[in-house]
C-alpha cells in the first residue's frame, strides 16, 4: 500500500465529513458510513478503502467527543486547531 496516497485519501475523507456533517462527530461518522465503498475497478482501491475505514472507525469511536479530539486522533493537528 502506498502510504502517501493513504494519507491523502484520509485527509480527503476527513474534510468531506467536516463539510457535509453537522456540528457533531457522530453525524460525520454516520455520513461516511453511508458512502459507497471503493469497488473492484476503482483506482487506488486499497488506499481509499483503508482510509475510509479508518476515518469511520475514529469518528464512530469519538461520537461523544469534540471535533478536536477526533481530528487529533487521525493525526491532523492543523485541522484540529482550525476547528476549535
Amino acid at each position: 500500500m502506498n502510504q502517501q496516497l493513504y494519507l491523502r485519501y484520509l485527509r480527503e475523507y476527513a474534510l468531506e465529513a467536516l463539510e457535509n456533517a453537522g456540528e457533531s462527530v457522530s453525524e460525520a461518522g454516520d455520513y461516511l458510513s453511508e458512502q459507497p465503498r471503493p469497488g473492484l475497478f476503482t483506482r487506488d482501491r486499497l488506499e481509499k478503502r483503508a482510509a475510509l475505514e479508518r476515518v469511520i472507525k475514529i469518528f464512530q469511536a469519538s461520537r461523544e467527543r469534540s471535533w478536536y479530539v477526533a481530528l487529533k486522533s487521525l493525526g491532523f493537528d492543523d485541522l484540529a486547531k482550525d476547528n476549535l
